[in-house]
């Protein structure tokens, strides 16, 4: 043993960095710990100690004394005193005595025989509930308790009693690592205990009176070599791999800041890292990763719906709190494991984020919508996951330094033989051909580097050690919450990083960039800085947890809802129907899961971090945009749900949490948000239809005016904001969007420009739209507004109808599931016809501000007809014949408001009654301008004070006008009445003033019909073939005769007239 023992220290001369290869000493001892290095100095002072002590001298004494103290030994027989076994029960070393003896020494116990006498008290029985490396652990805690003593005596000869000390705590460090190690040293029983015992003191805090003193583990990981430290630990580790039956968020923490203090030591990161159950191999999906891998049934834990204290509304408060609080501390012990783990060198780094990507790899199923849970892993697991991965991004993200050029693009574009296969992902509006392009482009020269930067910084700073984020040094606040349990302690981690991403920042604009070889840049593609991996693994990891849990969430709040309507709908909670027992069970079961889903999605601390990720992920978008050309092409490669997960995660915080949002900085998700309303950008017109629900956050509470909001103030959005939002509006009308999506995209848009349209500024960015497409807007609003109010009314007919019907005397009658049943079908229609009224008067009213200040286009021979005939149709609607069937009670609940709609249309009317041309084509309007319809109006807007008396007498004159003119234009009629048939418009059956004539179906119809027609769409009306302006062929001849047979029956009129004023 004494042989052994020699030539394990010989071994350990070799440098530690020396026997694991590649890993850097990260933790060397310092003199501060009690447990460090022995220097040359103190070995030599170790030494003149041992020859001192050869003979009786008074140090001999006192070295003698002091070691049997702390060793628990005696070199004399005990007197027997009773059966005490217990631990501090001093130890009778009978051969140490002998051998002094026969040598004829002092029976002393000094350094030359500190081998013995340990390698004999090791081999000797402990108690049950003891072991070899628990004695030795309390051995080197009675050291530090002995030289804190001798340190406040000072003077020489304490230095010397120090170096005996140091003498007896180097062996002790070396006997630690031989119990440790597989040797025949201790037998099997006792060798189990030691270890048993060493993931004990390991699991508790550094420091603490149940755990190892601060230093011994390091020094005894450093005197082990490289095959015996492997296999003691992998030993020990097992003790951290957890049943998931019997683990839970109680028992968690102690084998976890096991692993989290062995990971603290670069050595002993690098066994962890090679475990075979830290990345297993032959899992095949997602669940078998879970259930194999070490940390997986950590991350698996989570807020149970089942504890009974969130069914307690008295003790759900501090249930929610506590749970949190655990989670909390899960997540940040598993975090700090691997931010250890990832300054631990490179070759435990690649280990760390292999074992990432190779989770994310197993779960790319939970990207569809439909898949088998079975084989991926739960909800719990990943919003865990995807914490911890937020936790180790939050040094780049909240870096003084600016780290967005730091991120690679070409990650992305790595297809298959990256870490994240972003084959199976849609991106934001490149094809396949794009991206083969881009991913060529951005090997070119200067910009292939950033991914291989690790180099640039060894050289720079003479150092193999490759750190995991850039920060030169910078410190940083990473991440709250302890091993404690008690989720507090937020620490700063002070990180000694390469600014490895200074020389290789992404500068797109260079254009003196020279084709390297291809195979180059794809090996240096194979490589890329910490930011860059760390960002787009996480934004992964969200994507496929944190924000589809969110989603879940949703549904589940849905579930409830519709629950409670079904209970409503069986007679409520008290009908004795059979059926509304198993619905409360249901509705019971689906409140707790709510509860613990809200318990772990929404914890305030977590929902910071993740908002600072999504703002950090905004800010780099625009990023990109601001690089150009090339800027614009990699961010139409970035993959689709980067747009699709900020509007999830900002929609569905505004129903859970819209306090939390809004104290969140908003101004870079609102500016990447608008860039996303651009087809350019965006090609999904479902995801694009969404995007204008994020901006509506931004909006102040009410929708009040102010002059310093930041979409008054910045020139992004004065100058972008009216023309994208007005195509948003026109082309939601042919994407992919149902009915619902479609009309509410609409109304948000119609809020966000109601708010808008109260600052001018706006009023200039509207004059300066292109007019075209403004007209365009104008057609499809006209067309929303006659729509709308026709279901509307419809609707409303129908609520006056039920509305008798539950009034009559025999509805009371009827059996309560009857009538419970009819009650929820008027609920939904309500709320439909809510719905579709208030965005018919959200549109009226935006034609109304839009022009007063623009009036314009309106007024254009393409629209100045359709606006008229939607004016009309207004005016007849809620001042004809059919009004009173619209009467109904509580006209507000369904969003009816006759008032403000009148008063809304006839301003309207009258910013328009100044153009000769509307009046004539409202009075031309045969299916909806009546006179006796309009005086009705003019006598409700008087009777009810709906207008002022100015605009009252106004509105009276137009009328009178718009008598005459309707005159004049029957009579024009009927002198055209017998028109052949080939002068009409084959659509609108009137004569044509401009026939044209279709290229594909050589149709000839008038050129102001089919105008209007292609506003709505661009198709040939008869063959269904593609068509534009530019397309018209004009009919010159037929023109020409037109007119003549015009003008033929005017001069007829007209001497008919004269003719006839002769003879009276």
């Amino acid at each position: 043993l004494r042989a052994s023992r020699s030539y394990f220290i010989a071994t350990v001369d070799v440098p530690p960095s020396k026997l694991v290869s590649g890993v850097p000493d990260l933790f060397p001892p310092t003199s501060a710990s009690p447990f460090s290095r022995v220097s040359p100095t103190v070995s030599s002072m170790a030494s003149s100690s041992s020859s001192s002590s050869s003979s009786s001298s008074p140090h001999a004494k006192w070295e003698h004394e002091t070691f049997c103290s702390i060793l628990d030994v005696s070199l004399s027989k005990p007197e027997p005193k009773g059966n005490s076994k217990n631990f501090n029960s001093i130890t009778y070393l009978e051969d140490v005595a002998s051998e002094l003896k026969e040598e004829g020494r002092p029976v002393l116990l000094t350094a030359d025989y500190l081998d013995s006498a340990l390698v004999e008290r090791l081999n000797l029985p402990f108690p049950s509930d003891a072991s070899a490396f628990g004695y030795l652990v309390r051995c080197g805690k009675l050291i530090a308790d002995r030289e804190q003593s001798l340190t406040r005596t000072g003077g020489q000869a304490p230095q010397i009693k120090k170096n005996s000390l140091e003498t007896l705590r180097k062996s002790i460090i070396s006997y630690s690592g031989l119990v440790l190690a597989p040797t025949d040293m201790l037998e099997e029983k006792q060798y189990s205990a030691s270890i048993k015992q060493a993931f004990s003191l390991i699991s508790h805090s550094i420091g603490s009176p149940e755990g190892l003193p601060q230093g011994f583990l390091a020094q005894v990981v450093e005197e082990m070599d490289l095959e015996s430290l492997t296999d003691a630990f992998n030993r020990i580790i097992r003790f951290a791999i957890s049943n998931p039956r019997t683990l839970n968020l109680d028992n968690c923490l102690r084998p976890l800041r096991f692993l989290q203090n062995i990971s603290t030591i670069p050595r002993l990161a690098a066994v962890l890292s090679r475990h075979t159950q830290f990345n297993p191999q032959g899992v095949v999906n997602g669940m078998q990763m879970q259930i194999a891998t070490i940390l997986g049934p950590y991350l698996a834990l989570s807020a149970h719906g089942k504890d009974p204290r969130f069914a307690n509304t008295h003790q759900r408060s501090q249930a929610v709190n506590d749970t949190r609080a655990r989670i909390a501390s899960l997540q940040a012990a598993i975090a700090n494991i691997l931010f250890n783990m990832l300054r631990s060198g490179p070759e435990v780094k690649e280990a760390v984020l292999s074992w990432v990507s190779k989770i994310l790899r197993l779960n790319s199923e939970r990207r569809k919508m439909q898949f088998d849970p079975v084989k991926v892993a739960s909800l719990g697991f990943f919003v865990n996951f995807g914490a911890v991965m937020v936790t180790l991004s939050m040094p780049f993200i909240t870096s003084k330094k600016d780290r967005l050029p730091s991120v690679h693009p070409l990650f992305m574009l790595s297809g298959t033989e990256g870490r994240i296969n972003y084959d199976l992902c849609t991106r934001l509006h490149a094809t396949r051909s794009e991206l083969e392009e881009l991913a060529e482009t951005l090997g070119l020269g200067g910009l292939g580097d950033l991914g291989d930067s690790k180099s640039k910084a060894r050289s720079r700073n003479g150092s193999e050690r490759e750190s995991p984020f850039q920060s030169n040094g910078t410190e940083y606040t990473s991440y709250s919450g302890n091993a404690n349990g008690d989720g507090k302690g937020e620490r700063k981690v002070s990180v000694a990083i390469e600014s490895e991403a200074e020389e290789g920042e992404l500068d797109l604009r260079s254009p003196d960039a020279k084709r390297t070889d291809p195979s180059a840049s794809k090996e240096r593609a194979k490589r890329f800085n910490m930011v860059t991996e760390m960002f787009f693994l996480t934004m992964e990891s969200l994507q496929l947890g944190y924000i589809r849990s969110l989603q879940a969430l949703s549904r589940i709040v849905r579930e409830i809802n519709q629950c409670q309507e079904t209970i409503e709908y069986m007679g409520g909670e008290n009908s004795g129907n059979p059926m509304v027992f198993g619905a409360k069970l249901q509705l019971e079961s689906l409140r707790s899961s709510m509860i613990a889903m809200r318990t772990h999605l929404l914890d305030p601390k977590l929902l910071r971090k993740v908002f600072a990720l999504y703002n950090w992920a905004a800010r780099w978008m625009r990023y990109l945009l601001s690089q150009g050309t090339k800027g614009a092409r990699i961010l139409k490669a970035v993959p689709e749900y980067f747009a699709a997960d900020i509007n999830s995660l900002y929609i569905l915080m505004n129903k859970f949490e819209p306090i939390i949002l809004r104290s969140h900085p908003m101004e870079n998700v609102m500016r990447i948000v608008m860039a996303f309303m651009d087809s350019a950008m965006l090609k999904n017109a479902s995801l694009r239809g969404q995007m204008p629900d994020v901006l509506n956050l931004a909006l102040p509470v009410g929708g009040i005016a102010s002059p310093d909001h930041m979409l008054v103030t910045v020139s992004d959005f004065t100058t972008n904001l009216i023309p994208l939002l007005l195509g948003l509006y026109v082309e939601i009308e042919f994407g992919e969007n149902q009915y619902y999506n479609k009309f509410h995209t609409r109304y948000t848009i119609s809020q966000i420009l109601k708010f808008l349209w109260q600052h001018p500024v706006y009023h200039d960015s509207l004059r300066k739209y292109s007019r075209t497409k403004m007209i365009r807007f104008i057609n499809m609003l006209c067309n929303d507004c006659v729509w709308l109010l026709d279901e509307a009314m419809k609707q409303l007919e129908e609520v006056r109808n039920e509305q008798k019907a539950m009034e009559a005397a025999g509805f009371m009658r009827q059996p309560a599931f009857a009538r419970h049943r009819r009650e929820a079908q008027f609920m939904r229609l309500q709320r439909t016809t809510r719905s579709q009224m208030n965005l018919a008067v959200a549109s009226i009213q935006m034609i109304g501000y839009m022009s007063q200040a623009y009036r314009e286009p309106f007024l254009s021979v393409d629209l100045v007809g359709r606006v008229a005939e939607m004016i009309n149709y207004y005016i007849n609607k809620l001042n004809g014949p059919r009004v009173s069937a619209l009467k109904v009670k509580d006209p507000k609940k369904f969003g009816f408001r006759p008032k403000l709609l009148l008063r809304e249309l006839v301003r309207i009317f009258l910013v328009f009654s100044e153009d000769l041309e509307f009046l004539k084509a409202t009075a031309g309007d045969a299916r909806s301008y009546d006179p006796a319809v309009f005086a009705k109006a003019a006598s409700n807007l008087e009777k009810r004070e709906i207008v002022s008396v100015a605009e009252l007498r106004r509105f009276r004159s137009v009328l009178e006008r718009l008598e005459k003119l309707a005159v004049e234009l029957k009579n024009e009629d009927d002198m055209l009445i017998d028109a052949p048939s080939k002068y009409l418009d084959p659509i609108m059956t009137t004569i044509m003033l401009d026939p044209v004539m279709l290229p594909e179906s050589k149709v000839v119809v008038d050129r102001q019909v089919i105008r209007r027609h292609l506003l709505n769409s661009s198709t040939d009306p008869f063959n269904r073939s593609k068509l534009s302006i530019k397309d018209l062929v004009e009919v010159p001849e037929l023109k020409k005769e037109i007119f003549d047979f015009i003008e033929s029956r005017r001069k007829a009129a007209s001497e008919k007239k004269c003719k006839n004023a002769a003879t009276k």
